[in-house]
């Protein structure tokens, strides 16, 4: 059967329209976890994320919302890459931070730092660059609740930074404004995050 343009047209129309239904099916849009969860508000952030990073604890991948144990994330993620692609040049900066310190109720020491790599070259490799902040797996303070993780990545202006003008002095209190401005960069081009709580 020979294939007029037409017909071709009118398959990849087809095709097109099922797998938008399915997509839409299948999951909310971008947008709705981050303010669902409440992550937009309480860190200031764009209400949408342009991109989703792909984090993994050896063979562990982190669900957007979902949760894993502090054992399950003790250490460092083996993977954080990029789904997608993005508008900017390395370098790039990673950050994960809790805002539910020490509760989420009660966030005064909002937030706390877990983990800072600057000066990222490849967004398939956003664990692999220069660690201001080493990473310190969750623990938050038992009977507390759940305590959200979030991973937040961004480009850095197309400039090098050093790693003590930009790590904080202290973990608690994270500054996420004040990073932004030392690390001239606009709003996050991707992120995750998971939850995770000491019963």
């Amino acid at each position: 059967m020979r294939l007029t343009p037409f017909l071709v047209l009118l398959l990849l129309a087809l095709w097109s329209g099922s797998y938008t239904v399915a997509s839409v099916e299948s999951s909310q849009p971008e947008s709705d976890v981050w303010i669902t969860s409440g992550i937009v508000s309480d860190l200031s952030l764009p209400d949408t994320l342009r991109g989703e990073l792909e984090v993994k604890y050896g063979d562990l991948s982190v669900v957007k919302n979902g949760t894993l144990t502090p054992a399950q994330t003790a250490e460092a993620p083996t993977m954080v890459k990029l789904r997608g692609a993005i508008n900017c040049i390395p370098p790039f900066a990673l950050v994960m931070l809790d805002p539910d310190v020490p509760s989420r109720e009660n966030p005064t020491e909002r937030s706390k730092l877990h983990w800072m790599v600057l000066n990222v070259n490849s967004t398939r490799k956003l664990h692999e660059g220069d660690v201001a902040v080493p990473y310190r797996g969750p623990n938050p303070t038992s009977g507390s609740g759940p305590h959200r993780y979030v991973f937040l990545a961004y480009c850095q202006g197309a400039q090098r930074v050093l790693t003590s003008e930009i790590a904080p002095q202290q973990r608690s209190n994270f500054d996420l404004a004040d990073f932004f401005k030392k690390l001239r960069a606009g709003n996050p081009f991707g992120g995750n995050f998971f939850y995770a709580e000491n019963a």
